[in-house]
């Protein structure tokens, strides 16, 4: 996968919008947009690497990220997928910390980076402080979703939480994923998900939607999948 990078400094985007940063003052906003890198990246390319300095967090402005990392046997195993908006900040707080695990893109993707500098600044702010509380509260009820998930016994409903968790974050009923890709989220064989999700279609709980998409067209009978297992 390659690192090649292209910044560029007159991407339009309202600092309000990011739920982090929302609610600051119209001058602190300001300086945040004056001291922000705004990166393009195209699929595949390298958000960072595991094992460089996290010197940085990153906002998602448009695109899709994945979280992973690879066993000492070369297998990958995906944390997160990220979406417009999510951040990635979890060693920003800790001294002379490295990224543990690296960030993909998995479609086209323009991200901003502010560095830990320049977000200290923010930490200053009440209402900013406050918010960065309540969203890293949601990011452990997420972790918490996703261990019960990897839990689950049964691979036809391990796959049907999957989608389930997948539409309740995007609010899309089309998921658009490869099939590696969940094989590796929800720590399955691809042959297993390939099969587990024939077994879904048959029962007319989800369709093809082209190329790599899924749509679900009877969300209460993959919830009901999923429940009955847990």
């Amino acid at each position: 996968m390659r690192r090649a990078k292209k910044v560029n400094k007159k991407f339009e985007f309202d600092m309000a919008e990011i739920p982090l940063l929302r609610e600051m003052p119209e001058e602190l906003q300001q300086y945040m947009e004056s001291r922000v890198e705004v990166v393009n990246l195209s699929k595949n390319d390298y958000v960072f690497r595991e094992g460089e300095d996290a010197e940085y967090i990153s906002i998602i402005l448009d695109g899709q990220v994945k979280l992973s990392r690879f066993d000492a046997e070369g297998r990958e195993n995906i944390i997160m997928i990220l979406y417009s908006h999510d951040t990635i900040w979890e060693s920003m707080f800790l001294e002379n910390s490295t990224f543990p695990y690296s960030a993909v893109a998995l479609t086209d993707v323009t991200f901003c980076k502010i560095y830990n500098n320049d977000f200290s600044r923010v930490l200053k702010n009440p209402n900013a402080a406050m918010r960065i509380v309540l969203l890293l509260s949601r990011k452990l009820h997420d972790a918490n979703v996703r261990n019960v998930l990897l839990a689950t016994r049964d691979p036809k409903a391990r796959v049907a939480g999957f989608l389930l968790y997948r539409r309740d974050r995007s609010s899309d009923n089309v998921i658009e994923l490869r099939l590696e890709d969940i094989a590796a989220s929800i720590g399955l064989r691809l042959e297993t998900v390939s099969r587990k999700l024939g077994e879904l279609q048959d029962d007319m709980i989800i369709e093809r939607a082209g190329r790599g998409k899924l749509k679900i067209v009877d969300y209460d009978g993959l919830r009901e999948i999923y429940e009955s297992n847990n």
